[in-house]
């Protein structure tokens, strides 16, 4: 499992860190039953504290992503997918939230920020010119 931190961003670790483990869920790429790294392990991986760790994997238990086995470890929950995309939906639409509130505030109006919404999915979804040259 792959996973980075970026210790100078203005996202907490523990934020980030469980983010990309409900993406990697979300995503299939982790699926029910995989074990992840020990707290230890993935604590000394990305060099932050266990404690980080210990509360992302606690965190992500009570959102019925992970399950943590007595003396196993903890491994990825039956329902995980389904529980990931629940909970990635609520952080965007929270995100949806904020960035509606700055177009507020600058003076858009709801057509003018659906407009530049539209766009910004537009950019992400036309291949990009390594992408279309690829056969």
């Amino acid at each position: 499992m792959i996973l980075r931190v970026e210790k100078g961003s203005a996202v907490p670790i523990s934020s980030q860190i469980a983010q990309q483990i409900a993406m990697l869920c979300a995503s299939g790429k982790l699926t029910s039953g995989d074990r992840l790294p020990s707290v230890r392990e993935l604590a000394r991986e990305l060099a932050v504290n266990q404690n980080t760790i210990l509360r992302v994997y606690e965190r992500l238990v009570r959102e019925g992503l992970l399950e943590m086995r007595h003396g196993q470890g903890t491994f990825v929950a039956a329902d995980s997918q389904s529980a990931s995309l629940a909970s990635h939906r609520e952080r965007l639409v929270d995100e949806l939230r904020q960035l509606a509130r700055q177009g507020i505030a600058l003076g858009l109006s709801a057509d003018e920020f659906h407009a530049l919404l539209s766009e910004a999915i537009a950019q992400l979804q036309a291949p990009s010119v390594t992408e279309a040259e690829v056969p």
